[in-house]
């Protein structure tokens, strides 16, 4: 099958080209004018679902597209079957807690996997000047250390067959380039 551009709502396992409802949802100006006091770039609508737009085959994302969360969260990247893979970067809500970050970098299995970098915002009501820890992940998780098959951490049989398979992926990686 040949994919098109388009626009799907929902999320993994539950794509749909129309929104739950049919319609998005407007907040009241009431409700606008009072959030605005406290947050100035709040939107006039909000979708009650997430949106994805770009290309999709057999009724899922599927190429390069953004997904938009009903929170305002985005990612832009890769898709594979309805899943973030490959290149992409995500933009965590500027109403939550994780406002201001984001992370750009390889995705697999619809989560953070292979190399990358999470950008922490500066928060002047903490005095954080912000950051940015480029690394490697596995499953969304940050790789802090290499580890050692002899000694140190008793791994469980899957944690040691995840980081076995992210550095063979790596040893790979680097021996074709090295071959260019």
């Amino acid at each position: 099958m040949t994919s098109k551009i388009g626009i799907l709502y929902g999320r993994k396992g539950t794509w749909s080209e129309e929104p739950e409802g049919g319609v998005y949802e407007k907040e009241t100006p009431e409700y606008i004018a009072s959030v605005r006091k406290r947050n100035p770039d709040y939107p006039d609508v909000y979708y009650n679902q997430n949106k994805y737009e770009g290309e999709i085959e057999n009724g899922k994302p599927h190429g390069d597209g953004t997904w938009t969360m009903g929170n305002s969260a985005v990612y832009v990247g890769q898709w594979v079957n309805g899943c973030r893979e490959g290149l992409g970067t995500f933009t965590w809500s500027k109403f939550g807690p994780a406002s201001g970050q984001s992370y750009e970098g390889e995705y697999k299995d619809d989560r953070r996997h292979g190399k990358g970098k999470m950008i922490y915002a500066p928060d002047p009501e903490t005095g954080f000047e912000g950051g940015v820890i480029e690394g490697n992940w596995i499953k969304n998780k940050e790789v802090i250390e290499e580890f050692d098959l002899e000694g140190g951490k008793d791994y469980t049989k899957e944690e040691l067959e995840e980081r076995v398979e992210y550095y063979e992926e790596k040893r790979k990686k680097y021996l074709a380039n090295k071959k260019d």
